[in-house]
């Protein structure tokens, strides 16, 4: 049995996989054939804090990566299309390595009303959504379906301290492909299953002002929470038990719930044997945003909600999708802004940034005299610029650098650096420098 998501996994012969699987080595053996017994466990944690970077470099280490990824390769089918309602290409992360990605447009673009960001699970590849990408057609949404690094047509080595950071990158460099389609305005929905919701919740957290919908399907939210690593991680820790206490998350997943204001909605079976029930309680707990919904699935575990709830896993999201359409968000997490007509009057003027909602009257600042609950009604947002402000080929005007010989020099903007730096093309002597928003000043664009 599959989830709804799950279930359109290709098949690859004999050794096919679908849905999660249960981070194989905790839950189905030790890694690469070595023993049990405390021998192997003594082996496996040797070979883990040998890795580089000790205690904090755990997650890094290939030993953790192998077992939190199962990645298939898979060959693009319309790599480099610009048209059709199947779009396959790859964005750029750090490092050089490329993400695959796989778009599906609905024919009537002039009526799409938003667009679905899906974040898969550990044994899933982004082009098994045809079924999914029809359900969401017909609901007025196109498809968006991002692996992560060695998936698929990618390239590098996934790994969990990169997860997030990647997809920053993907979904910086989605605005272009967006726009391309004809769909740069829609509302812009994530979706994250199992390991994915890591990514969405990120992105909604990161991104306030930009996403409007925020959907955790099976989500995990601890990976210290799972019950392999909670049985295992004791045992490999056992002649230093503090040391699995002290170890912390690759993500802190439920700390950035926090951050997000977006209509949400959690979906969980809680007979769910790889991600417990309790990690969804937490995250609706945690999750700050004033509309935010638990839907759980009786007798459901990980990979078999569509066989249980099909129906109403599509009633769900079709609602969450009518809610991000009407979403609007003044004040979103990382937004500068201004208190003014306060009581307490040595607060007014006082500049910060939105940490992010407390109920549905009151929003989260920090101020430099730290954190502040105020009304809406006295903050004022101060408008900054951020890199997808300055599009390819606008001519720019560098400012306020501590280089001053660059400051006034005028140049053409080439890409993105990064999330937060445009690349730009100045002048000779100069060349190509990243800068940040702030510093450059619109002057023409294409």
């Amino acid at each position: 049995p599959r989830s709804p998501l799950d279930q359109h996994a290709p098949q690859r012969g004999a050794g096919a996989r679908s849905g999660d699987i249960a981070m194989a080595g905790f839950g189905g053996g030790m890694p690469g054939g070595m023993p049990g017994g405390m021998g192997g466990l003594e082996g496996l944690l040797g070979g883990l804090m040998g890795g580089g970077g000790g205690l904090d470099g755990i997650w890094d280490n290939p030993m953790i990566g192998n077992i939190a990824f199962h990645p298939s390769q898979v060959e693009p089918t319309h790599l480099g299309a610009t048209a059709g309602p199947i779009r396959d290409g790859t964005f750029d992360v750090s490092g050089g390595d490329k993400v695959s990605y796989r778009f599906y447009v609905p024919s009537d673009t002039a009526a799409l009303k938003a667009v679905v960001y899906f974040f898969h699970g550990n044994a899933e590849v982004c082009t098994a959504m045809d079924d999914v990408a029809d359900m969401l057609h017909c609901q007025g949404a196109a498809l968006l379906s991002i692996d992560y690094r060695g998936y698929s047509w990618g390239t590098g080595t996934p790994s969990l301290t990169k997860l997030c950071g990647d997809a920053e990158f993907c979904f910086m460099q989605s605005h272009a492909l967006l726009n391309a389609a004809g769909c740069g305005s829609a509302r812009k929905v994530v979706h994250g299953r199992s390991i994915g919701a890591t990514c969405a919740v990120h992105l909604a957290s990161k991104f306030g002002g930009k996403i409007h919908g925020l959907i955790i399907d099976s989500g995990l939210m601890s990976i210290k929470g799972l019950p392999m690593v909670q049985m295992m991680g004791p045992m490999l820790f056992a002649q230093q038990p503090g040391m699995f206490q002290m170890l912390q998350e690759p993500f802190d997943t439920l700390g950035k719930l926090a951050s997000v204001s977006c209509p949400t909605l959690i979906m969980h079976g809680d007979k769910d044997e790889i991600v417990p029930y309790t990690q969804a309680t937490h995250c609706h707990e945690r999750c700050a945003a004033p509309d935010k919904k638990l839907q759980s699935w009786p007798g459901a575990g990980h990979n078999n909600v569509s066989v249980m709830y099909g129906d109403g896993w599509k009633q769900e999201i079709q609602t969450l999708l009518e809610q991000a359409v009407a979403f609007t968000c003044d004040f979103p997490a990382g937004a500068l802004v201004e208190a003014h007509s306060l009581s307490t009057a040595v607060l007014n003027g006082a500049q910060g940034r939105v940490l992010g909602p407390q109920g549905a009257e009151r929003i989260r600042v920090q101020l430099p005299d730290g954190e502040k609950a105020l009304r809406p009604a006295n903050l004022k947002i101060i408008v900054e610029q951020g890199v997808e402000d300055f599009p390819v080929g606008a001519e720019v005007e560098a400012h306020s650098l501590s280089v001053a010989e660059l400051n006034g020099v005028r140049g053409k903007v080439m890409g993105i650096a990064g999330t937060d730096r445009v690349r730009v093309e100045f002048p000779a002597p100069h060349g190509e420098k990243a800068l940040k928003p702030a510093n450059l000043k619109m002057i023409t664009t294409l």
